[in-house]
């Protein structure tokens, strides 16, 4: 079965532009939170609470510009997609605020306890999309970056009020909690994987013939559709074919609906067999299929479609004896763009007029439109 139609991303880039955009507000949201923090330890330090050198503050702020600014320019340039481990692109710019937080820390240790509460917050990013050891490895990260801004206070001297044993048990508890809500974290990465799933499965059901498990017809419109505006933008050729089964109204009243019911399945399956691997098979309504042939001319859609119709007359179906001729067979009539048409409606009007034309001329057959 054909896979369902997927968006285009423009010429060099393989993501669209869409995704481009949320990892881009998401950077800025980041960066916003970010200088957020910076701006709260420069108030504190106004208002005598927090300690700070005013130099070192304004050197992180540029810092958190320009690390900031080069994440954003990744997706925007595309070179995220390199990434192949970081889809979401998540685990580098959590990285970033990792190291900028610890970078606060050392800049406004008066304000510790405040700047390891917005890691808390940074997590929030990654919600559904991360689990616990994504969680945790980050986590980490901050936890050695907290006490390594700390231990480097210490070695200089600008951290006499310090006691490091202290902090490092602060920083495990911080820890913990950072694997607690890992495991939150997996359960919802969990719930939102089984949402996708469920997600498509709807639009799967959405575009399949429940009997058959071909494509329905609304797939098949909107793909014939949107060939024909491809052809109509770059040019190009595709061909439709409707296919009918012959003489499946006495199948059915002889056997009954149920009997009718499984040749249709058994030959959908036939049909989708035989099918190429760039066409789309579809059930367009009854026991009448629909055939769109990409990048295929009148005359190997002929053949492609002549193929198709002697597969089925040498197949064995349940109690096809019943059927005049004693075999099942199909008829075909064949359209091609832009020769026959150059829209839907004009296109399956000419394979509809050359099926009848196949129906009219002894059934078992295949016709061109004319």
């Amino acid at each position: 079965m054909p896979p369902l139609p997927s968006v285009s991303a423009p010429s060099g880039r393989h993501e669209p532009a869409q995704v481009q955009r949320i990892k881009k507000r998401g950077v800025l949201l980041a960066t916003g939170g970010l200088l957020f923090a910076l701006g709260l330890t420069w108030v504190l330090h106004a208002v005598g609470m927090v300690p700070m050198d005013t130099a070192q503050w304004e050197a992180a702020v540029a810092l958190t510009l320009v690390v900031q600014a080069a994440l954003w320019l990744l997706p925007h340039l595309g070179i995220d997609e390199r990434l192949t481990g970081d889809p979401h692109y998540l685990y580098l710019p959590m990285l970033c605020a990792a190291a900028l937080l610890a970078a606060y820390v050392y800049v406004a240790p008066g304000a510790r306890y405040l700047l390891l509460m917005a890691w808390f917050v940074a997590l929030l990013f990654m919600g559904g999309l991360a689990g616990l050891v994504e969680v945790v490895v980050l986590s980490a990260a901050m936890t050695l970056g907290y006490l390594g801004a700390l231990g480097v206070r210490a070695r200089t001297g600008l951290g006499a009020d310090l006691q490091f044993a202290h902090e490092a048990v602060r920083a495990g508890v911080f820890l913990a909690i950072n694997v607690y809500a890992g495991f939150v974290f997996e359960r919802l990465r969990g719930e939102r994987k089984e949402r996708g799933q469920l997600r498509r499965r709807l639009v799967e059901l959405a575009v399949t013939d429940p009997l058959t498990g071909l494509r329905n017809r609304r797939y098949f419109e909107d793909i014939l559709r949107s060939e024909l505006s491809r052809i109509a933008r770059y040019g190009g050729t595709c061909s439709v074919a409707m296919i009918d089964v012959d003489h499946f109204k006495n199948y059915n009243d002889t056997l009954g609906h149920l009997a009718g019911d499984e040749v249709l399945r058994q030959l959908a399956q036939a049909l989708q067999d035989r099918m190429r691997v760039s066409d789309v098979m579809a059930r367009y309504g009854g026991e009448e299929f629909g055939l769109i042939l990409v990048n295929t001319d009148r005359e190997d859609a002929l053949e492609v479609t002549e193929r198709l119709r002697h597969e089925i007359q040498a197949r064995r179906f349940p109690r096809e004896e019943v059927q005049p001729g004693r075999h099942l067979t199909i008829s075909a009539g064949i359209a091609t763009c832009p020769e026959d048409g150059i829209d839907y409606e004009e296109l399956i009007q000419k394979a509809d007029e050359a099926l009848y034309a196949a129906k009219a001329a002894g059934r078992n057959r295949v016709h061109a439109a004319a």
